[in-house]
């Protein structure tokens, strides 16, 4: 049993290589607050940021280190596992994975003391769905809320969160700026739900086995293809209906001339769901389009001026 983490370890359990993507979320909250208000606070967007990445390390090294302590399958447990599979120190990884929560922690300390208790408590609510997602004896990932909840705190959570930071002190957060917020990160929100469906639905014997039971697993494999592909279609087609209730530019609005392309590469996956052979190919369809999305978003919020601010 190894018991120090080294940094192939720590690369493993932390998955620090997905990490950096948490940067994309605060990119479009920083564009959302700068089309809104032609100003957006970089350094308490920054410090949310680091929080978020440092907190996303622990997340995932408390996931794998829930899931070996409570996990049933042998072959989940030597092979599947990073624990079992690199024959790690259990006590080990715990203080890692409490290490990561402290240190996550720090950068947030710094935004609350820039802004206030409001954002403490944003913080405290992200914390206890992040926690809880892995921890306790009835974690979320274990549960028919699971996909909801993760596509939910992070591509609408995270981002009206970053708005509130990126305009703090400078203009009201609005009823109306929640709103709009929330109408903007309905493509991202549905094609997020749908690559958490998408990996429950390939790990669904596995998840039975080790005795989590998330939406997938009350759905089955044909009924949750399905809602995939309503998902995927819901996450390619808004763009048209936030357009039309003047949510985004009409260049925006042009990611939709992907959808053709995407959905036939998608084929491959809801044909033959399968973590090792096709589920990258899902994902990569998936964020290729809310990424170029939100990068089409962001060139016009800073670029363009055909939607006016909400403040003058």
């Amino acid at each position: 049993m190894n018991k120090t983490i080294t940094w192939e370890a720590f690369y493993n359990l932390s998955e620090i290589f997905i990490a950096p993507l948490n940067l994309i979320w605060f990119i479009f909250a920083g564009a959302i607050t700068y089309q809104n208000f032609h100003y957006v606070d970089l350094i308490n967007i920054v410090l949310c940021f680091i929080d978020v990445f440092l907190f996303d390390l622990a997340v995932n090294i408390a996931d794998d280190y829930f899931d070996y302590k409570n996990g049933k399958d042998e072959h989940f447990l030597t092979v599947t596992n990073t624990i079992g599979r690199m024959h790690l120190s259990l006590p080990a990884v715990k203080k890692l994975m409490i290490t990561m929560y402290i240190l996550s922690a720090i950068p947030g300390i710094f935004l609350v003391m820039r802004t206030g208790w409001q954002v403490l408590l944003l913080g405290i609510i992200g914390y206890f769905f992040g926690i809880f997602y892995t921890a306790g004896p009835k974690p979320f990932n274990a549960t028919g809320f699971c996909e909801l909840i993760v596509s939910v705190m992070i591509s609408i959570f995270i981002i009206e969160v970053g708005v509130y930071i990126g305009s703090y002190n400078y203009a009201p957060f609005t009823w109306k700026v929640l709103l709009t917020t929330f109408l903007k990160c309905f493509p991202i929100t549905f094609l997020f739900f749908a690559t958490q469906l998408a990996n429950n639905t390939c790990d669904l014997r596995e998840d039975l086995i080790n005795g989590r039971r998330t939406l997938a697993s009350y759905l089955g494999k044909d009924r949750s293809i399905k809602l995939l592909k309503i998902l995927t279609i819901l996450g390619f087609i808004t763009p048209i209906f936030l357009l039309i209730f003047q949510q985004i530019n009409w260049i925006v609005a042009l990611i939709v001339l992907l959808t053709p392309f995407l959905w036939k590469n998608l084929q491959i996956f809801f044909n033959n769901p399968d973590k090792q052979k096709t589920y990258l190919l899902f994902i990569k369809n998936e964020s290729l389009y809310f990424t170029i999305y939100i990068a089409l978003f962001t060139l016009v919020a800073i670029f363009g001026h055909s939607i006016s601010p909400l403040v003058q």
